[in-house]
């Protein structure tokens, strides 16, 4: 058990995944040693990276798909919202003025707008997603390249 310093709160630890102290200077090589991966530990998240890896173009698509949605109802929502306040207004008011008014008073168009801005968010984390994974790919391969030369 160790304590939260943001809270205070005593919280459980699992073996093996022990809090690196503040002050590494302090450390003999036995416990540093036991902080470097192990060839096989390398090996198995490199394999679970690649697999990550793989999947990341599916399912940036499947975001991207998510996002041209949620863009179409918003085109929609915006079309139908500027109808109805063509015939409230008439030709007296501008297009553009329309547009303004109608993101701000139409509930559709305002839940649409909501939908594109989480869509495009989530697209962006996963594009993010994507990038650390290719990151630990090429990391890992590095320290796997390294071990290798290492080893006699």
């Amino acid at each position: 058990m160790i304590t939260d310093p943001a809270t205070g709160v005593m919280v459980p630890v699992v073996p093996g995944f022990d809090v690196v102290p503040l002050n590494v200077a302090i450390l003999d090589e036995e416990m540093l040693a036991q902080w470097a991966p192990s060839p096989v530990q390398i090996r198995g998240a490199l394999t679970l990276a690649r697999a990550k890896n793989m999947q990341a173009p599916g399912a940036l698509n499947a975001y991207r798909e998510k996002l041209r949605a949620a863009e179409r109802e918003q085109k929609i929502a915006l079309g139908l919202a500027l109808r109805e306040l063509r015939k409230e207004f008439g030709p007296r008011a501008t297009m553009t003025e329309l547009r303004d008014l109608a993101h701000g008073v139409n509930e559709r168009l305002m839940a649409a707008n909501d939908a594109v801005d989480e869509a495009w968010l989530l697209l962006e984390y996963a594009k993010d997603f994507a990038e650390a994974i290719e990151r630990d790919v090429s990391l890992l391969q590095s320290i796997a390249k390294s071990l290798r030369g290492e080893q006699p």
